[in-house]
């Protein structure tokens, strides 16, 4: 290999979205002079709202002003501030914005797919499709988030007459489906970003048949973008009341807790207010009204919205359920087998007329850089679903330590003892979930064993305030890259993760089953990356509207600065010859290790820390 061919530098970020725009920010904050480089596949910033993946109508799930980095708030639609709404554009524009604000432009490498992730002393060795270009980097930042590589169903497509997209390519199909001679389109899958899809084709003018499979999860839940027309979903779903009613195993102390939490009446009230809340949305939904919207509703005999068991979606736009009441759509329960001369045949062997189809039919794996042998050593779950090795590289009995979770789980949060009945359960095998290995979700624990601080895994958790989390998740990252941070020993580090892994399983069924899943419990999270941090995380002014005042991003502003400050003050302390209480004054792992189940002797409520 050329020596000419291989680019080396500090840091190299894989993504250019959320998380990989902040995370190349906040290193350079932290190290000026470093030689940062950020890679990715498209030819624009953005990630999910790259320019080429949008598309008219496309909304974020969220108000404005909740889903914007802390210190840059988003200008409103159109520059009316009585317009809520968080448009696909207006998130696009931020981030190129906020990308061309920092100087990162010069840093990002667009259209370079990474193909191939290994490790070698020093760091770490990417490869890339179609050259033999290779970047050396010291530290790996993996920001690819989990819906970068689109997931297309094997179809018996004999002649190729009928155009076949992913949801991912549907802004990019935009002009080609406002043709007219594209009148039947067929949408596959139940996921939101197929509920996004047959409200576009409906507002186009199309009929559509949208075909859900009987065995998954079914539809997902919806939200009304405000609660009796009042209250805002998202915003109530960002104050601290909410991670009292939503039961988080980051958040197992104090009074209101034991109140809602540890009691029966507590308990009960709980599960009144999601009765209340998944009324309200099947009302709004109309999944009465006698049509073929019935065959939308959830297939879960409670609290639809509480577990989330297929995913959650809130309405934004105000036709939304009434487009899709219309008589162009009809809805199935089935499967697509085959193709041929617009024809389509289903599994149980209907054929349908279809002009074009679009699959919504989730993603692949946003992993596949690491090859499987990296993969176990790291932590992250295979493809194809089966969990890593129960006994790691170095020790770590996972059977041990899963077991242990599942019964401090059951004791800490009793409410997500008994799930609700589905009308499918073989998919919620816990040894068949997809478990992620990773310390405060961005450190994989065996390199941590070892004091191995070259690689951090972002974006690996899914809440309502994607752009916050991923700010507080970078900076907490990045400090332990420098070795600015001091790891517990490993026995809580374990317990930490196999209670977020059987946490997420219970608490949000199929969803937590595959990915991550931590919708309404961003603040718990939060509170605990600030506690190792060193930063106070309760941020109003007084215990009412610490409760019931949603938190909003710029609710956090400054908090890069004050742990700036806050290390300044150390060493100038350590400097005079002492350490003040929570400041650490290096990096170094402790040495404990975890061997075939070693006894836990103490897990901290709510989190390792």
């Amino acid at each position: 290999m050329a020596t000419d061919k291989v680019q080396k530098v500090d840091v190299a970020i894989i993504g250019a979205g959320w998380y990989g725009l902040v995370a190349a920010r906040t290193y350079l904050r932290l190290q000026p002079t470093a030689n940062v480089l950020i890679i990715d596949s498209d030819n624009t910033v953005g990630g999910v709202w790259s320019k080429d993946r949008l598309y008219p109508n496309l909304v974020a799930q969220v108000r404005l002003g909740l889903f914007n980095y802390s210190d840059t708030p988003m200008r409103p639609n159109g520059g009316d501030a009585k317009d809520p709404r968080v448009t696909g554009d207006m998130i696009h524009n931020y981030l190129q914005k906020y990308a061309e604000d920092h100087d990162l432009l010069r840093r990002i490498r667009f259209n370079t797919f990474v193909t191939d992730a290994k490790q070698i002393p020093g760091g770490w060795r990417l490869s890339f499709r179609g050259t033999d270009d290779k970047v050396e980097a010291a530290k790996l930042m993996v920001a690819t988030g989990v819906t970068s590589i689109p997931y297309m169903p094997k179809l018996d497509d004999s002649d190729g007459k009928i155009p076949i997209i992913h949801s991912r390519d549907l802004g990019a199909a935009f002009q080609e489906l406002q043709n007219e001679s594209i009148k039947d389109v067929i949408v596959v899958g139940a996921a939101k970003s197929a509920y996004d899809a047959v409200y576009l084709l409906l507002r186009m003018g199309k009929k559509v048949t949208w075909i859900i499979r009987k065995e998954g999860g079914g539809p997902l839940s919806i939200l009304p973008f405000k609660i009796l027309n009042t209250v805002n979903a998202i915003a109530f779903a960002s104050t601290r009341l909410m991670t009292h009613l939503s039961p988080s195993i980051l958040n197992t102390k104090g009074p209101m807790y034991w109140l809602l939490q540890r009691t029966g009446v507590g308990r009960w009230c709980v599960g009144r207010f999601w009765d209340f809340l998944n009324y309200v949305s099947g009302v709004h939904a109309g999944y009465g009204a006698g049509d073929h919207v019935a065959e939308l509703k959830p297939e879960i005999d409670r609290q639809g919205v509480f577990w989330a068991h297929s995913g959650l979606g809130v309405v934004t736009l105000p036709d939304f359920w009434s487009t899709l009441h219309s008589p162009n759509l009809t809805v199935l329960r089935d499967v697509v087998e085959s193709t041929q001369d617009r024809k389509v045949t289903l599994k149980s062997g209907a054929q349908l007329n279809a002009d074009y189809i679009i699959m919504c039919t989730g993603w692949g794996d946003h992993f596949a850089l690491f090859d499987a042998e990296h993969k176990a050593k790291i932590g992250l779950p295979a493809y194809e679903g089966h969990p890593v090795s129960p006994i790691s590289e170095d020790g770590v009995d996972w059977d041990y330590y899963d077991e242990m979770a599942d019964k401090l789980l059951n004791e800490r949060l009793p409410f997500l003892a008994k799930g609700p009945n589905l009308a499918y359960h073989k998919s919620l095998d816990p040894k068949q979930q997809k478990k992620w290995r990773l310390y405060r979700r961005a450190i994989p624990l065996s390199l941590a064993q070892k004091n191995d601080r070259s690689l951090a895994i972002l974006g690996q958790i899914h809440t309502v305030q994607t752009p916050l989390v991923s700010e507080v998740q970078t900076l907490w990252a990045i400090l332990y890259l420098l070795g600015e941070i001091d790891l517990p020993d490993v026995d809580t580090m374990a317990m930490e993760v196999a209670l977020w892994n059987a946490w997420t399983r219970k608490r949000y069924l199929n969803q937590g089953q595959k990915f991550p899943y931590s919708l309404y419990d961003f603040l718990p999270y939060v509170d605990s990356v600030f506690s190792d941090l060193g930063l106070k995380s309760r941020r109003k002014s007084n215990a009412i509207s610490e409760l019931l005042s949603p938190y909003h991003p710029h609710d956090f502003d400054g908090f890069v600065d004050e742990y700036l400050e806050r290390r300044a003050n150390a060493k100038k302390a350590t400097t005079n010859g002492h350490i003040p209480n929570g400041t650490k004054a290096n990096g170094a792992a402790s040495n404990g290790k975890a061997i075939n189940g070693h006894t836990v002797t103490h897990v901290p409520n709510g989190h390792a820390s």
